[in-house]
Parts: C-alpha cells; structure tokens; sequence
C-alpha cells in the first residue's frame, strides 16, 4: 500500500530548485487563466444561458436530440462556474480535503455526464434506424426524461467511484491545495477517470462507427426532422470533446506515471497540467457556441433578437432624420 500513501508529492513550482524556469511557468500559467477568466467564461455563460432560455421556451416542441441538448447545456453551463475555481492560477485554490472532494465530486459529475451524452446523441445521428434508437425515441420503451435519468445515473456512480480513489477520507478537515482533480490522489484515480470517461467512450464511438459503415439498413433508414437539424451540431460537439479530452486524458495518465515512479516532476509538467485544464474547461464554452451557431432552433432565436435589434435601431434612424428635418424647416 505504499503507493497509496501520497504525502510526498507537492507541487514542482513549490519545491523546484530552477527558479527562472518557475516564474516562467507561473507567468505563462497566469496569462493563460486571465484569457480564459476573461473571454471564455463570461462568452460561455452568456451563450449557454441563451441556449437554455430558448430550449425552455420552446420546450413543447423538443425531439429527442433536443432535449439531450437541453442536459448538455445545463452541464456545460453547471462546469462553467465550477472553472472558477481556476481564477487565482498560478495560485491554487486553499480548502480542506472535503471541499476539495466536493468540487471534485461536482466536477465530475458534469465530466461524465457530458461524456454519456454525446455517446447518446451519436445513436440518433450515426444510426437512425437501429433498435438503440427506436428504444430512446419518444415513442419507444425509454423516454427521453428516463434516458436523462439514467445517464444521469451512470454519471454519479461513476463519480462516487472517483471519489472512493481521491484517498483523503480520514484526513477531511485538513488544509490543502484543491484542483478539480486534485493532485494527491492515488495513481488509480487517473487510470480509472481515463478508463471511464475517455477510453470506454472512444470504445463507445468506435463500435458505432463500424455499425455504421457495416449495417446498409440503418445508413438508408430516413432521419427524424429533429435528428436532422442537430446532425451538424452533434457532430460539431463530438469532434470538439475528442480534441480536448484526448489532451486532457494525455496529461493525466503522465501524471499518473509520474506517481507510480514517485517523480513529482517539472515546472514544465506542472505547466502543461494547467493549460490543459484550461482546454478541459473550454470545451464548454465551444458547446455552447456549436449549439448556438449550428442547432437551428437556437440560430433562429439569435437571428430573430438580431433582426428586432436592428428594426429598432432604423426606427429611431428615421425618428432622428424626421426631427431634424423638422428642426430644419
């Protein structure tokens, strides 16, 4: 059980001798965060609170792919605000071990939650006559709100799982330095995060990308109108969480490497674990401009506000030219 005892690692910018190369790091670190607490939050808030209001709004009228969607933007929206537990980098968040686990709890709640999601939004757009799909149709056995429920589900035990693994149960009300994945857990942690929330989804994505090309029936099967409109945004979303998770997933498993061979390693690692973080947490914020730009309920909505705007700014163009006309005369 030595391997569970983590008390010797620390931070590499707390105890590296290279001081040059450790205020190189803090300042790229530091940049990096303000960009993202600047542009990336503030963007991401204001997009995915637009695209839950118009989901809502038009909530009687929503398919199947809509309303997974819907759990998508509440997550994404949910994960955004956890982010700002990265405001302070290079300085890292000061709780104790059970608020730390809390924000690691939440964090990957939403971790996983958007990663079952985007495997059940593939069903529809990759095979749209397949039983799977039918199943978790409006009409099928499973509806749309028991689907939720149940990726739900499978992204809180999933979560307690981790949790189990962040090996600080018998020292919860001691100080510490938090991260969404904090830095003390066991090697196990980042092995089984990667297993469950990225390798058993690229598993996932793979077996249905052969279905795909193998199975005639279902690539001829005839979409449903709101499959159809989400293809592209579905896609979009896909191809954006492979990009970051795969950075994100890279880094963790070196890090886990690093504590299997107790090396607390470089400023260098330690640089690469923020940005990377970074990504992780930018990937909602890309979501949520895929969904606005590509899904079109959302795209009309931002096109109708667009054009309102603009009706009322030439309305008071003319209210202004006749005034002054009249001031003239």
């Amino acid at each position: 059980m030595s391997s569970h005892n983590m008390s010797w690692i620390q931070y590499p910018s707390h105890v590296s001798p290279a001081v040059e190369d450790v205020i190189a790091v803090q300042s790229v670190i530091s940049r990096c965060t303000h960009v993202y607490v600047v542009l990336c939050i503030p963007l991401s808030l204001a997009t995915g609170l637009f695209n839950l209001i118009t989901f809502i709004r038009s909530r009687a009228k929503l398919g199947v792919l809509d309303k997974q969607l819907l759990g998508l933007t509440v997550t994404c929206i949910i994960m955004t605000l956890l982010s700002l537990s990265t405001a302070s980098r290079p300085n890292y968040m000061h709780t104790t071990n059970l608020g730390c686990g809390v924000l690691s709890f939440f964090a990957n709640v939403c971790y996983f939650t958007a990663q079952y999601l985007q495997g059940a939004m593939l069903i529809p757009t990759l095979l749209p006559g397949s039983s799977c799909h039918l199943l978790l149709g409006s009409q099928g056995a499973l509806n749309p709100a028991a689907g939720l429920a149940a990726i739900g589900g499978c992204a809180i035990c999933s979560s307690l799982i981790m949790m189990a693994l962040l090996g600080t149960s018998g020292e919860l009300h001691r100080t510490t330095l938090c991260q969404v994945d904090p830095l003390t857990t066991w090697p196990e942690y980042e092995i089984v995060k990667f297993s469950l929330g990225f390798g058993l989804a690229l598993a996932f994505k793979l077996v249905l990308l052969v279905l795909c090309a193998t199975q005639s029936t279902w690539r001829a099967a005839p979409a449903q109108r709101d499959t159809a409109s989400a293809c592209g945004v579905v896609l979009a979303v896909a191809l954006n969480m492979f990009a970051c998770r795969l950075l994100y997933n890279t880094v963790l498993l070196q890090r886990a490497r690093r504590k299997l061979q107790r090396d607390i390693g470089s400023p260098r690692d330690e640089l690469l674990m923020n940005l990377a973080e970074l990504v992780l947490f930018g990937e909602s914020c890309i979501n949520a401009l895929a969904t606005l730009l590509l899904h079109k309920p959302c795209r009309l909505a931002l096109l109708g506000i667009l054009g309102h705007l603009s009706q009322r700014c030439r309305g008071q163009e003319a209210d202004n030219s006749v005034s002054l006309h009249r001031v003239a005369s």
